[in-house]
């Protein structure tokens, strides 16, 4: 399965997803993520995970974005645990994600996630 909100598909799009040889695209993990229900790890642990296809990377990624909508957190709250400054340009990450979704850092990413994969925000 696809991405099922735009929300995914941006994050995927800021982390490299569909780029040769890009990491994401290699490992089948549009969200970049190190850890999630599906995850493999070999070699290390902590690395960023593989999956056994894209589509189990994908549903990962919606698991993760659910779990904070879940917990209350706004755009600006997610991005700055998803994308920590020690690895990211944190401000920019969060510029991109609001400029494509036509959001506000501090609308929730609940709200962000009512947007389907594939239409304009």
């Amino acid at each position: 399965m696809p991405a099922r909100s735009k929300l995914a598909q941006i994050i995927a799009k800021m982390e490299g997803f569909g780029k040769t040889g890009a990491t994401p695209t290699v490992r089948h993990n549009p969200g970049d993520l190190r850890h999630g229900p599906h995850a493999q790890h070999p070699g290390d642990p902590n690395a960023v995970a593989t999956y056994a296809s894209d589509e189990i990377g994908w549903d990962d990624l919606e698991n993760q974005l659910s779990k904070y909508a879940e917990r209350g957190m706004s755009l600006q709250q997610m991005v700055a645990v998803y994308a920590p400054p020690n690895e990211n340009d944190t401000n920019h990450y969060l510029d991109f994600v609001c400029q494509a979704l036509d959001l506000r850092p501090s609308d929730p990413v609940s709200f962000a996630l009512r947007t389907p994969a594939g239409t304009n925000a």
